[in-house]
C-alpha cells in the first residue's frame, strides 16, 4: 500500500485535525517506545532509539556518510517489519539503488521517494504513515509558499517546522539529513536548533580517512 502511495503522483495535503487534551494517565505506554535503529551505536546516543513523533538531525559535512548510515538504519527498521519512507532530494533512485545493494539495504518495506516539494512530501506522509521517514536532506527540500530558494534559513527551517508537524501527526520518527555549510554552521546559522528535538553531528578523523 505505501509502495503504491509513492507511485501516485501530487495530491493536496489533507487539513489537520484539532487536537485535544488527554490526561497523561490516558496516554498509551506504546506510544512513547523508542523504535531501533538496527544500530547498536546510534541507538545508544538517542537514549535506545527514536521516539515517534520526535524528529531527530543528523549533521556532518558533505559525503561523510550521513545518507549511508540512515540508509543502513531504514532498511534494519524496515527489516523489523516496520514501514520507512526515504525521500532523496539529491541523489536518483538508481544511485540509492547501488548503495542499498552495497550495504545490503534492499527492503520491500524501504520505499524510496525522489522528490525536493515539501508539499508532495506531506502528502505522502500523511496517506502512508510511514514507521520512520528520512528526509536527505533538508537543504534540497523546499516549500512553495516561499520564493525563496532551498536551502536558505527561511527554506530550511519552514521545512523542518512542517516535517516535525506532519511527524507527530502520523506517530513517525523523522530523520533529518543536514549538512555542514563551508563556515562550520549546520543548515545556516542555527537554523534548526530550537526545531528538532535532537541534534547529531557526524564527525571523522581530523587526520585520517576515516
Amino acid at each position: 500500500q505505501m509502495l503504491e502511495e509513492v507511485r501516485r503522483g501530487r495530491t493536496s495535503v489533507p487539513p489537520r485535525a484539532e487536537a485535544r487534551a488527554i490526561p497523561i494517565p490516558e496516554v498509551a505506554a506504546s506510544d512513547a517506545r523508542r523504535l531501533a535503529t538496527g544500530m547498536g551505536e546510534l541507538d545508544r546516543v538517542l537514549g535506545g532509539g527514536v521516539v515517534p513523533g520526535a524528529v531527530v538531525l543528523v549533521a556532518g559535512e558533505p559525503g561523510i556518510g550521513k545518507s549511508t548510515l540512515l540508509l543502513q538504519s531504514a532498511a534494519a527498521v524496515a527489516a523489523a517489519g516496520h514501514p520507512v519512507l526515504y525521500v532523496t532530494g539529491e541523489e536518483s533512485l538508481a544511485q540509492v539503488r547501488l548503495r542499498g545493494e552495497r550495504v545490503g539495504a534492499l527492503q520491500p518495506l524501504l520505499c524510496l521517494l525522489p522528490e525536493t516539494s515539501l508539499e508532495a512530501i506531506l502528502s505522502h506522509v500523511a496517506r502512508a504513515r510511514p514507521r520512520l521517514l528520512i528526509l536527505a536532506s533538508v537543504q534540497t527540500t523546499a516549500t512553495e509558499t516561499l520564493e525563496s530558494a532551498p536551502g536558505t534559513i527561511a527554506q530550511v527551517r519552514e521545512v523542518a517546522l512542517q516535517v516535525a508537524r506532519a511527524a507527530r501527526a502520523a506517530e513517525a520518527a523523522a530523520l533529518l539529513v543536514g549538512h555542514v555549510t563551508k563556515d562550520g554552521n549546520i543548515a545556516g546559522p542555527k537554523a534548526l536548533e530550537h526545531v528538532v528535538d535532537v541534534g547529531l553531528s557526524f564527525e571523522g578523523e581530523r587526520h585520517l580517512a576515516l
